[in-house]
């Protein structure tokens, strides 16, 4: 689960597709150095998930009906969904026509469903987490709601400049030398 806040960056993405195609050591290394300045943030945005979530919200095993279904509904840990925030890096696939190298997402499923549930449905359990936890914005109205990623990150728009800026001056450093090797 991830929500959009955009910054956009011309070149990057298309110097990462072309390393990934080509050079893939060095591609390797960037997204690795990327992943790593990439890290604190994910920490930080981390961090803003709740310590309780709803009361009755745990991960108790599933109730018959639930078996039926065949997935148990999974349970709310602040200390899992803090951790669960990671860095995806590299090149995304296309979305609205652009590519993203830097992503945020909750890896864990409890911290997922408390970010985001409640786009399509609004039952009892999404009214709930509205009302403890209102979403803090979207990306699309109706499409992706977060009550803490969208909140977490765009708050920490200096932090992902710092990330990103980093990122484009090592893979130019790196790109240099690669250079400088061959002629």
């Amino acid at each position: 689960m991830s929500a959009r806040v955009q910054m956009k960056v011309v070149g990057i993405s298309e110097a990462l597709r072309h390393m990934r195609e080509y050079e893939k050591d060095l591609y390797t290394e960037v997204t690795r150095q990327l992943r790593t300045s990439a890290q604190p943030l994910a920490q930080e945005v981390g961090g803003d998930f709740p310590e309780r979530a709803l009361t009755n919200w745990t991960g108790k095993q599933p109730t018959r009906r639930r078996k039926k279904k065949g997935k148990p509904f999974p349970g709310y840990e602040a200390a899992s969904a803090r951790g669960g925030v990671k860095p995806k890096v590299g090149i995304g696939k296309v979305v609205n026509g652009e590519r993203s190298i830097v992503r945020i997402q909750q890896m864990t499923a409890g911290g997922a469903v408390l970010d985001g549930a409640g786009s399509r449905t609004s039952n009892i359990f999404v009214k709930n987490l509205d009302t403890y936890a209102p979403t803090k914005g979207t990306s699309k109205r109706g499409i992706t709601r977060s009550r803490v990623m969208y909140g977490a990150v765009k708050k920490r728009m200096p932090m992902v400049e710092t990330v990103v800026a980093n990122a484009i001056d090592r893979t130019d450093k790196m790109v240099q030398q690669a250079i400088s090797g061959r002629v």
